[in-house]
């Protein structure tokens, strides 16, 4: 077995990059691990010495993006007000569209492969990181529309917020194709930023108004009959 040469700053970064760009392209099985390292600039041992195996590398590459995405969501909060909170939320959920360009189509993409073939990495992904963030933000939106419980309309709520933001993930190549700037370059973010916090507090407001007005009594009006 080759020796793991010394780590070399950057060394780790570089090769989830190029695994990101490759596994994306080929898929798990057709990428190969020396191609990996050759573009990382390491040695093949590098592997074991970072990430254990190729599984542990892909496992790293698909799920390390999301994590640090994760790391910066706001705690949930029914009390702080609703539009600072979603600054918050947006300003974490939109971080890959500050990636490069072409680091974020990889990592679109590689997260497309799983969507239609999800992996062991993809459901840990979503079992162990992703479905307590929602839990946490279903229980938030319910304390702030006032539900009894965590109903289906809730889920649906929860799902229609993240999805916006989710949208710009995947979709960003065919919005530029229809509007160049609206989803990359200078001032990209912010605009996208500020109009998604200003929907999401239209739909959670829009939220609670229907639950208040489903849950209104029902006033009977004067019967305007006329007597015989």
């Amino acid at each position: 077995m080759l020796a793991p040469e010394i780590p070399l700053p950057g060394a780790r970064e570089r090769m989830l990059r190029e695994a990101t760009r490759i596994f994306a392209t080929k898929g798990y099985d057709k990428a190969s691990t020396r191609e990996i390292c050759q573009a990382a600039g390491v040695n093949i041992a590098s592997i074991h010495y970072y990430f254990g195996d190729k599984q542990g590398l892909y496992r790293e590459a698909l799920i390390q993006p999301m994590l640090e995405v994760l790391a910066h969501l706001p705690a949930p909060d029914a009390v702080r007000p609703l539009r600072d909170w979603l600054c918050d939320f947006y300003g974490a959920l939109l971080l890959p569209l500050r990636m490069a360009d072409s680091d974020l189509a990889h990592l679109m993409r590689l997260m497309g492969r799983e969507m239609m073939e999800p992996s062991a990495a993809y459901d840990e992904l979503c079992s162990t990181h992703i479905a307590p963030q929602h839990q946490a933000l279903i229980e938030m939106l319910r304390q702030r529309c006032g539900a009894a419980e965590a109903d289906m309309g809730l889920q649906q709520l929860a799902h229609a917020l993240t999805a916006m933001a989710h949208d710009y993930w995947m979709s960003a190549d065919f919005m530029e194709s229809l509007a160049p700037g609206v989803a990359r370059g200078p001032g990209a973010y912010e605009r996208v930023l500020e109009r998604l916090v200003a929907y999401g507090e239209a739909l959670v407001e829009r939220e609670t108004a229907l639950r208040r007005r489903d849950a209104a009594p029902v006033t009977s009006t004067p019967s305007t009959a006329v007597l015989p």
